[in-house]
């Protein structure tokens, strides 16, 4: 009985870079909630107006595609777009908030990942790559001299870890975490002019996906 069990384990630990090896190209949809984890203050052209904004998560979608070099290295591409919540307070006495249609943030993710266990039934990961973020402009309504705030796009890190859990052969759950610290530049637009400072985005990236396995 003993030399049984070896021989089952030894078979197990045989197979799995012949099933790994099977394991080439990765294709997810993501449901992900992306924080900016930000927040900054402009000065207004007019006198003693700064204003404080900041942002709230918020849940977005994607897709990545996962590309295998070898048993335990991939490359992992991925794209999502959401739109965070954008909360805008005047600093003047009495001074209400304002509103906007939400800041679209769209990262898109390249990152090198080590898997250690890619033939298993989980398979955990973790990575590292680069991250491009594109913002679109926030129109801001409530306030007679803000218009809207621009974002300029901006490269960072990414620091990327994970966990996978095989359904099928060709079927896995995915659970994704990303950290992506950005200081991109802003410029807030007036009626009277405009101001520019630099605020720190760090976004946090927490994805769950349905992954298909070829």
């Amino acid at each position: 009985m003993k030399w049984m069990r070896l021989a089952l384990v030894l078979a197990c630990v045989i197979s799995v870079p012949l099933f790994a090896a099977d394991r080439t190209f990765d294709l997810t949809g993501w449901a992900a909630w992306v924080d900016p984890n930000s927040s900054g203050t402009f000065n207004s052209p007019a006198p003693n107006q700064p204003f404080d904004v900041d942002f709230d998560g918020k849940l977005g979608y994607g897709i990545g595609a996962n590309i295998f070099f070898g048993d335990h290295v991939s490359a992992a591409f991925d794209i999502v777009q959401v739109r965070p919540e954008t909360n805008i307070r005047s600093h003047a006495v009495g001074g209400a908030g304002a509103f906007s249609n939400g800041l679209r943030m769209t990262p898109l993710t390249g990152v090198l990942q080590w898997h250690f266990a890619p033939s298993g039934f989980i398979d955990p990961y973790i990575g590292a790559g680069a991250a491009y973020v594109l913002f679109d402009k926030a129109n801001v309504f409530g306030t007679p001299n803000l218009n809207r705030i621009d974002f300029k796009d901006d490269v960072g890190l990414a620091l990327n870890g994970g966990v996978s859990f095989r359904l099928t052969r060709m079927l896995a759950l995915t659970a994704d975490g990303k950290y992506v610290p950005l200081k991109s530049s802003a410029k807030a637009v007036f009626t009277n002019g405009t101001t520019t400072t630099k605020v720190k985005i760090n976004p946090v990236i927490f994805s769950g996906g349905l992954q298909l396995r070829f």
